[in-house]
Parts: C-alpha cells; sequence; structure tokens
C-alpha cells in the first residue's frame, strides 16, 4: 500500500512539472493535452485500485473485472476522442503522451530499485 501512495504521489508531482513547463513554454499541447492525459490517468489507475480492493474484499466475479476494465477504456477513448475531435490529432498524441504518466512513473521507480540494487551488490 505504501509504494501505491508513493505512485500516486509521485505521478502527481510529475503532473504539476507537466503544468509548469506547459505554462513556461506557453504551448497549448502541453498544457491542455499533457495534463490533462496525466490526469485521467491518475484517475484510471485510482480505478483499478478500487477495483482490486472491491474485488478483493467482496470476493467479486469475473464480471465485475471486465466491467471496471471497460470503463477504464472508455474513459481513455472519450479523453482521446474528444482531444482529437475538438483539438486535431497534435493534441490527441499530446493526450496519449500524458496517457502514459502512470507507466513511466512505475518504470522509474523499478529503475531506481533496480539500481540500488546493484549498487549495494557489486559497489560497495
Amino acid at each position: 500500500m505504501d509504494e501505491i501512495k508513493n505512485l500516486m504521489r509521485r505521478a502527481f508531482i510529475t503532473s504539476g512539472i507537466i503544468i509548469i513547463y506547459g505554462l513556461i513554454i506557453k504551448e497549448k499541447m502541453v498544457c491542455i493535452g499533457m495534463f490533462g492525459g496525466s490526469l485521467i490517468s491518475i484517475l484510471a489507475f485510482y480505478m483499478i485500485c478500487i477495483d482490486v480492493k472491491s474485488i478483493t474484499v467482496r470476493g467479486g466475479s469475473y464480471k465485475a473485472g471486465i466491467i471496471g476494465y471497460l470503463k477504464r477504456y472508455l474513459l481513455y477513448g472519450i479523453s482521446l476522442g474528444s482531444a482529437a475531435y475538438f483539438f486535431g490529432t497534435g493534441m490527441m498524441l499530446s493526450t496519449a503522451i500524458g496517457l502514459l504518466n502512470i507507466k513511466f512513473n512505475i518504470y522509474i521507480m523499478v529503475l531506481y530499485k533496480n539500481f540500488v540494487k546493484f549498487k549495494n551488490k557489486y559497489l560497495k
């Protein structure tokens, strides 16, 4: 549970960095697209956490997992579709990059843990 909280905190920090960067360069695609995509990524990850808790505590069924999965992908589809419809393909690609926020943070956390293990094992 601590790693999930740490991941959420890092994702919010990354979102903050994205919005500050977008405001500095005054680019609409970064401010709206990447920041919006990163917030949707955090929301989808939170939905996964809620689904896992409800399925494990209640002894949920196969249908509950499928419904949660479909809700998340519907959210992704609506966000990407609305970005493409209202702002164009560039905004859709920017939103898609923002949607990778949680995945990027997980990857960085795993690389850091592996680096620390390597350092402790071989560089003492």
